[in-house]
């Protein structure tokens, strides 16, 4: 009877830990963030046939919506296709996408200087237009295009308060240049 009853509260104590939710601290300030709607256990199904519905095959759509907890991998794999990428394009920058932010940061690193195949890297799952723009800034200061990419793909905050403050000190310009200058000779 006891072990029924530890699973029983086990189970309702994890079924409450799947929601996502996270902290930021913004100005020193710490914020918790969390989802407000219930997860859709059947999401996975509605993005398919949404998907599906749309220019994807049905194996293109169950591999667009691996997971998906709503329709937003179909929603952003159709404007993906719909705009400068191909179909394996598309599931590639979308698959695991709970937005159209994936596909609105490739198309916005694509039309400046990045080609494809770097903006399918630094926006596809759950990019956004802070990955783009991040990595833009970079490249227009003392990064190349792949360290652009790498450096604004996991956290674009912290890539872009340090651009400011590089853009800000003609000493950190010099040191990272520096320090680029080093690695280049090893």
């Amino acid at each position: 009877m006891n072990s029924k009853l530890i699973f029983a509260v086990l189970f309702v104590t994890s079924s409450f830990a799947v929601a996502d939710s996270f902290t930021i601290i913004r100005d020193n300030i710490e914020y918790m963030c969390e989802q407000k709607t219930p997860l859709n256990p059947i999401g996975a199904i509605d993005c398919i046939d949404k998907a599906y519905a749309g220019p994807f095959n049905k194996d293109d759509a169950k591999l667009l919506c691996l997971g998906a907890r709503n329709t937003a991998p179909a929603e952003c794999g159709i404007k993906a296709y719909a705009g400068s990428f191909n179909k394996p394009e598309a599931i590639k920058i979308c698959t695991g996408a709970r937005s159209n932010g994936p596909v609105d940061c490739a198309q916005n690193a694509y039309s400046g200087p990045f080609d494809k195949t770097q903006a399918i890297r630094l926006c596809e799952k759950n990019g956004s237009t802070l990955n783009s723009d991040c990595a833009i800034k970079a490249y227009s200061g003392p990064y190349s295009k792949d360290e652009a990419v790498n450096l604004c793909k996991e956290q674009p905050m912290l890539a872009i308060r340090s651009l400011s403050l590089i853009e800000q000190s003609v000493d950190l310009k010099e040191s990272v240049q520096n320090i680029k200058k080093n690695l280049i000779l090893k």
